[in-house]
């Protein structure tokens, strides 16, 4: 199972984001039990890592500096999410590679109640081969951690 904070660490770890991004959930990313669908938490969790990586950019690099393809995701579930609530998706860099990023991330509803959380590997790409970071968008990525 996903641990990614002690026992009773939970309030901590969602302390140590610095990054939020605001999303609603759209009526088509509900299932037929009423909540939002597993598959759409993984859109919101690609919507957070979108946001992120472009706070982190340059803003003259263009909208995708940060070329990339996901390589692993892990993903707990914990409590369900539902139609037009208000969610923060935040993420957070864990470790920085070669030409890779692990981040940390966790959907948030009111209250500071944890709804999902999840480590996803990223690898930077050029075309369709990996390509180390460039040492400014390392400096970017480390800077929005």
């Amino acid at each position: 199972m996903l641990r990614l904070f002690e026992p009773d660490g939970e309030a901590a770890w969602l302390r140590s984001f610095r990054f939020g991004a605001a999303v609603r959930p759209r009526y088509s990313d509900t299932n037929a039990l009423g909540h939002v669908s597993n598959v759409a938490l993984l859109d919101l969790l690609e919507v957070g890592r979108m946001q992120y990586l472009a706070a982190a950019r340059d803003p003259e690099q263009g909208p995708f500096p940060f070329a990339h393809v996901t390589a692993e995701a892990h993903v707990r579930y914990v409590a369900e999410c539902f139609y037009d609530e208000p969610l923060d998706v935040r993420t957070k860099l864990a470790a920085l590679g070669r030409s890779s990023a692990k981040l940390e991330q966790a959907i948030v509803g009111a209250g500071e109640s944890l709804r999902t959380l999840a480590t996803v590997t990223i690898v930077r790409v050029d075309g369709k081969l990996p390509a180390p970071w460039t040492g400014a968008q390392r400096a970017a990525l480390e800077a929005a951690a």
